[in-house]
């Protein structure tokens, strides 16, 4: 929040405007990073260690579920079913 209040409120947008670009590729790289640390964090020993590996079952079952239901609707959405694609050149 503090970045963003500095961006809008202190730094003029000329300057802004002519490293947007470049935030915006730190912004992704740090946002894929978060993740994969949240994949890094999970102890996959321990869940199959507990109740026999009930709860290592169900993570991996949620996440299947979570990666078909991500495919799912980004091919709905970006495949032009829901909307029509944009004629962008």
């Amino acid at each position: 929040m503090a970045a963003s209040l500095v961006f809008s409120f202190l730094i003029p947008t000329t300057i802004t405007a002519n490293v947007g670009g470049t935030l915006k590729g730190l912004r992704t790289v740090w946002f894929a990073l978060a993740f994969v640390s949240i994949g890094l964090e999970a102890r996959f020993g321990d869940l199959v260690k507990t109740e026999g590996g009930r709860p290592a079952l169900t993570f991996i079952g949620a996440q299947f579920f979570n990666v078909l239901w991500t495919l799912l609707w980004a091919y709905l959405l970006f495949g032009g079913y829901l909307f029509p694609v944009p004629d962008i050149k």
